[in-house]
């Protein structure tokens, strides 16, 4: 089983790249993992505050002064 997933969400725009992460946890078991790449930077108040609402992990992010990298665990 596939148990890490990656979107490319960069030069996307709020609610996009949110729309593009639930779709993907929503296709993800418990406990599976998903990377999402974005350029929205409203991306990680966004991703903190879906998270927590919807009891999904948001592990870490890196962010190199470009790209905003998100890991979520379902």
């Amino acid at each position: 089983m596939k148990t890490e997933h990656h979107i490319d969400a960069t030069g996307l725009l709020c609610p996009q790249p949110l729309a593009l992460l639930k779709k993907a946890i929503d296709s993800l078991q418990s406990g599976e993992k998903v990377t999402i790449s974005v350029t929205d930077p409203h991306a990680e108040l966004d991703f903190e505050i879906w998270c927590e609402r919807f009891n999904h992990r948001l592990i870490s992010l890196d962010d190199d002064g470009k790209v905003l990298r998100f890991l979520v665990i379902k």
